[in-house]
């Protein structure tokens, strides 16, 4: 599991597929270790064509997860499955298809302790910080309920919501095993400098850490 991470690209909703599939590709080059495609503002469609293409511009076996959609994870040759908080049994996914992982999107301790309980393979926590995206799931938890969250579970846990290379170094002290960004790799014009400055706030906090 550790090999996914530390840095997760979650695709954003409002650039097209074309643009989008080669900032994905420059992010990869940069240090990128997970993408995380989604459109839950469009259609099955949507979804299909964007993983397919991504499944087919990205190195072989590199982890492409799929948000939600089962169908098209497996159409897409996926490494996992991504999930809501309030999402289906985790039983369904694995008796369909147990090679793929399955990850869910938690914003509580219990969240996380259920979540762990059904079967998940990883947890992605936040908002960590306050970002306009994840605003309607609630206040920020801020770093002390994250390391909560990592504490109660023996699952690698991501940290998603307001991720910048200053707040990084804190987020990796508090446990995490990666984290999750859309904004800072979806509108920067150098996406390739960016992925590489965030891996390098992480490999900073490591060393903040020893």
């Amino acid at each position: 599991m550790a090999p996914l991470f530390p840095l997760m690209y979650v695709t954003p909703e409002d650039i097209p597929a074309k643009p989008l599939v080669q900032r994905a590709i420059e992010a990869v080059s940069g240090g990128v270790t997970a993408i995380q495609v989604r459109r839950k503002e469009g259609n099955a469609r949507d979804l299909f064509d964007l993983a397919i293409l991504l499944a087919e511009s990205l190195p072989q076996g590199f982890p492409l997860i799929v948000n939600s959609r089962l169908d098209v994870a497996l159409e897409a040759g996926a490494w996992g499955i991504h999930l809501p908080e309030d999402h289906l049994p985790l039983s369904h996914f694995r008796r369909v298809a147990p090679e793929l992982h399955l990850g869910v999107s938690v914003h509580s301790v219990e969240a996380a302790r259920k979540a762990f309980s059904e079967g998940a393979d990883y947890l992605v926590a936040g908002p960590v910080f306050d970002t306009p995206s994840k605003r309607p799931f609630g206040s920020p938890l801020g770093l002390a309920v994250f390391s909560e969250i990592v504490r109660s579970v023996p699952l690698p846990v991501l940290a998603i919501g307001g991720i910048m290379e200053e707040n990084v170094p804190g987020v990796r002290l508090s446990g995490a095993t990666g984290f999750a960004v859309m904004g800072p790799l979806a509108y920067t014009e150098d996406t390739r400098s960016r992925a590489f400055s965030l891996r390098r706030s992480w490999i900073r906090g490591g060393e903040e850490g020893r």
